[in-house]
């Protein structure tokens, strides 16, 4: 009898600890239903959201976030070791999670070892996650193919490693859409930072071309599926407007604004006090 107790016991404490676990270690944004999802970190996660949302096949929702660090529900103002990511949400039957690495790579300085572009520090490491065997081979696979095609390049110089997926945690709601939300500092910021100028050098004009345009033409507007069928490109499920130049903030702009506002009141009030003196004058 007492035997069975502690049978039962047992079981009870290793169904709560799995389940326990599962809870722990499970993101907190859900994927739709036969969609799946990538994980990938490309620094600044505004830039790495339309990167994906605006020119990647496929893509449903791109989330921003955090993950790999020390405590849970991190935020931006408390995200210790974590790196800022992007949660991908993609339809397997429009693209592949061999494209999105590609796409990944593309939108990253891999010989960047202090952070991407002009955002430095632990958070804005690259990185390539799997969440298991087949996509840690895809990914070095996808590697392989990219030194093959960039033959000074050497995998040692290559600062982005390939690591087992950690927990996702969800940014805040500001940081989401924030290109679409706020286009001139979103803009401004990008352009401030050189992002698109440092990947064409990086990988050159062309291929920076053939990763950042909606036309598609480099692929003949046909991606491979996850289940290595030709399907039709699908891509800017939101249909975000074109990125905006941003020269200067938003902020920026109001100050300048009201400066000239400024400005140009007291020219009018200097033009007709001299007007009113000459007046004046004339009478007299």
């Amino acid at each position: 009898m007492m035997g069975r107790y502690y049978n039962h016991a047992c079981g009870g404490i290793v169904f709560f600890l799995v389940f326990y676990a599962i809870v722990i270690t499970a993101d907190d944004y859900t994927v739709a239903d036969g969609n799946k999802s990538i994980l990938v970190a490309l620094g600044c996660f505004w830039c790495a959201e339309q990167a994906f949302e605006q020119y990647a096949p496929g893509v449903v929702e791109v989330v921003s976030g955090y993950a790999g660090g020390v405590n849970e529900n991190p935020t931006y103002r408390n995200h210790p070791e974590h790196y800022e990511v992007v949660l991908i949400e993609y339809d397997p039957n429009k693209t592949s999670y061999e494209i999105l690495v590609n796409y990944a790579y593309r939108n990253m300085d891999p010989f960047d070892a202090h952070g991407q572009f002009c955002d430095k520090g632990k958070s804005y490491y690259p990185a390539i996650f799997y969440q298991n065997e087949k996509e840690r081979m895809t990914a070095e696979k996808v590697l392989a193919e990219i030194l093959e095609m960039y033959p000074d390049w050497s995998e040692d110089k290559i600062k982005a490693p390939i690591l087992e997926r950690p927990t996702f945690w969800t940014a805040e709601e500001y940081h989401q859409n924030y290109y679409i939300k706020n286009p001139l500092n979103y803009g401004y910021y990008k352009n401030a930072c050189r992002r698109s100028q440092r990947l064409k050098e990086v990988w050159g004009e062309d291929e920076y071309k053939c990763y950042h345009e909606e036309e598609y033409s480099c692929f003949n507007m046909t991606v491979l599926n996850a289940n290595g069928t030709k399907v039709k490109a699908e891509l800017n499920a939101k249909n975000a407007p074109e990125e905006t130049a941003g020269l200067l903030s938003r902020t920026q702009i109001i100050v300048i604004s009201i400066c000239g506002a400024v400005v140009l009141i007291g020219l009018i009030f200097l033009v007709k006090s001299k007007t009113y003196t000459h007046n004046k004058e004339c009478i007299a």
